[in-house]
């Protein structure tokens, strides 16, 4: 494989300048703050949005190219018929998404630009709807471009053909409607990787959230994107790139989640719920992903679990692992009302991780690899996969962030403990 195929984060070098520039002095010189420009919230939000587009765009330039899944294309047409019957609004919908944005597949939207040559682009739908989107927006105005180079502080004057890229989430949990990132499955690879493309300029202009969209979730899917923010919420809390104002959102997430998940998972018409749970992974989403995400990719990629619970079954590994040089995980257990005083450190993590076990089971989401049941997964076939596993969380755009540095032993440990996830085993990662 040639270093063009690589993304950046894999070059021994650029990872090890990338960790060094997180450090606290560093992020005094530049530590900034990107979020979409609006976020209209709310049963009146997609009407909001749509005035102000009306205002925006100049008469000339009412072209809207609408990614959405096929399963979800009569949300797309919800959002179409609305914008032409409110504001003369033409669009046009691309609909071949597929789940994990295989690489092979942005080559067909970008085609749509070229066509229909949109001036804005709405995403519809979930995480690997709105990371297509990202892609068919990047590559569609720089078509040359090779994305596996891209970092965060780059900058390619985007928005020269699409003035604004806008996302209406459908689920509640993968945050895309809110990150500068794309998560991209490398298909070109065998077997295929999760690669991650940075890049400030992929960061939504603006979001709505419209409880419409994300009510009829079922249950499942409900737990799996609600834990995906759950893990985006406590994981980016224990990483070295969490700021004050990472932390803010994220305490907040991890509120709104723990009080309001089990109440959609139990009732999907619970509109209260539903509304507070997209609230909450829009918060969980200030930064980058922690470490969970890095094994949750790589198990993901290889294994076809959804992200959420990929994520998931490796956040109180990756809490732990990183407890020995951090006291971070205090905050997270006093959310989850551990009671701290005249405990030692040890103490507050087994009753943390316990109670975050707990919440899992409460929402029927497998605290294990072994408890899974869509797919079912051997400890045989599980293990003959460990190279893999190995090597691609090591080379992870969000393992770099650790506050415990990672190698390639206690990556294979996290993965063996994750098997089972018992308590016992994971606060082995605590004490060495």
């Amino acid at each position: 494989m040639s270093s063009k195929d690589k993304a950046w984060y894999e070059d021994k070098k650029l990872k090890s300048l990338y960790v060094k520039a997180q450090s606290n002095a560093f992020r005094g010189y530049t530590a900034p703050v990107i979020s979409p420009k609006t976020t209209w919230i709310g049963t009146n939000s997609l009407t909001d949005f749509i005035n102000h587009l009306g205002a925006y765009l100049a008469d000339d330039e009412k072209r809207v190219l609408i990614v959405v899944d096929k399963d979800l294309r009569r949300m797309g047409e919800k959002v179409a018929d609305k914008m032409k019957t409110m504001k003369q609004i033409d669009s046009r919908i691309f609909d071949q998404v597929f789940p994990e944005v295989p690489k092979y597949s942005i080559k067909d939207g970008v085609k749509a630009c070229e066509e229909y040559e949109p001036k804005v682009i709405i995403a519809v739908g979930g995480g690997s709807t709105i990371d297509t989107a990202k892609m068919i927006f990047l590559l569609y105005e720089q078509p040359n471009i090779n994305f596996n180079t891209m970092m965060a502080p780059s900058f390619l004057g985007l928005r020269k053909k699409v003035h604004l890229f806008v996302a209406i989430p459908t689920t509640s949990g993968t945050g895309s409607e809110a990150t500068f990132v794309s998560v991209v499955t490398d298909t070109d690879r065998d077997p295929p990787k999760k690669t991650s493309v940075v890049l400030y300029e992929l960061c939504p202009d603006f979001v709505v959230l419209h409880p419409y969209f994300v009510k009829d979730m079922p249950p499942w899917l409900t737990t799996g994107t609600g834990m995906d923010a759950m893990a985006h919420a406590m994981g980016t809390y224990m990483i070295i790139m969490s700021s004050f104002y990472n932390d803010m959102h994220n305490r907040m997430a991890i509120e709104l989640i723990l009080k309001y998940l089990p109440r959609a998972v139990k009732r999907g018409n619970d509109m209260e719920a539903r509304e507070k749970m997209q609230v909450a992974a829009w918060l969980a989403t200030s930064s980058i992903a922690g470490i969970e995400h890095g094994f949750g990719q790589s198990f993901g990629a290889l294994f076809h679990v959804h992200h959420g619970i990929c994520v998931s079954l490796f956040l109180c590994a990756s809490i732990a692992y990183q407890s020995k040089v951090t006291n971070r995980f205090y905050d997270l257990a006093k959310l989850f009302k551990v009671k701290s005083s005249g405990k030692q450190k040890d103490e507050i993590l087994r009753e943390l991780l316990e109670k975050l076990q707990d919440f899992m089971k409460k929402i029927e989401c497998p605290n294990s690899i072994e408890e899974l049941k869509e797919p079912s997964i051997s400890y045989e076939e599980y293990t003959a996969n460990m190279e893999y596993l190995i090597e691609y969380a090591f080379n992870d755009y969000c393992t770099l962030s650790s506050t415990r540095p990672l190698n390639k032993k206690n990556i294979k440990r996290v993965f063996e403990i994750a098997y089972k996830n018992k308590i016992e085993d994971l606060m082995e990662l605590h004490y060495k």
